[in-house]
């Protein structure tokens, strides 16, 4: 089943008397449990096609379904709760709460759900775990790591079982080992989860750890494939959309 289906997905910018076309036509269907980057050079709609899924931003024309959701039918309301109960968000600049631990920090998802705080503390508590921050749970952003964040950034965006996350250059911050670890930690938390990861990236180590590659060039897909165990592609599509 499909958790994400786009359907001839345009974007396009005013700025001043320019006309910006972000987006053109993007077909794309991302399966429930996938670990799949979207790639691509900076300026190649990478990131607005994220913000779109995300319910961050509005598509000009097209159709687009999250979670089986028709999100141009939904009021901003009904897309905010999509965004809190379905989508969890990792982003490049990791958007901690400076003044809020890294206990508060995940527990602020599941506080703006209006979760009873017994269920709340349990489940903090697990997924600090998971990502490896027990011990680091008082702690303040600014009194840890770079990766240390990013893992918190994780934990938030797991603590309330989305089906969607999406990480916008999750890594583009870290140094490659601390990257790496991250990576690693995240396709765990796939595969243990079920929860599908979207990437948007032009790092390649974030592309080698992705089972699936999507590659757009200015505002098109241009390239769509699947790859096996040892990271080569057994499924390729070749797109040549006209504009």
């Amino acid at each position: 089943m499909d958790i994400i289906s786009l359907e001839k997905i345009e974007k396009t910018y005013i700025q001043g008397k320019l006309e910006v076309k972000a987006l053109r036509g993007i077909d794309l269907n991302i399966g429930t449990g996938e670990f799949t980057a979207i790639c691509g050079p900076s300026g190649s709609g990478k990131t607005t096609l994220l913000n779109i899924i995300g319910c961050l931003d509005n598509p000009t024309s097209g159709k687009a379904l999250v979670t089986g959701k028709d999100i141009s039918t939904l009021n901003a309301t009904q897309l905010s709760n999509l965004r809190l109960h379905r989508i969890g968000f990792v982003f490049q600049a990791y958007n901690l709460v400076p003044v809020l631990t890294a206990y508060e920090n995940v527990d602020l998802v599941l506080s703006l759900q209006g979760r009873p705080k017994n269920e709340r503390t349990e489940r903090v508590i697990k997924v600090l775990k998971e990502v490896g921050l027990s011990d680091l749970a008082s702690r303040r952003p600014a009194e840890m790591s770079g990766g240390q964040q990013q893992r918190v950034a994780v934990a938030r965006a797991l603590v309330a079982e989305p089906s969607l996350i999406l990480a916008d250059e999750p890594t583009a911050n870290l140094d490659s080992q601390t990257g790496k670890s991250l990576l690693k930690l995240m396709r765990q938390l796939n595969e243990e989860h079920g929860v599908t990861f979207l990437f948007s990236t032009h790092d390649s180590m974030v592309m080698d750890f992705s089972r699936r590659i999507v590659r757009i060039v200015d505002g098109t897909v241009a390239e769509d494939y699947v790859k096996d165990s040892r990271g080569e592609s057994i499924e390729t599509t070749s797109i040549n959309q006209q504009v």
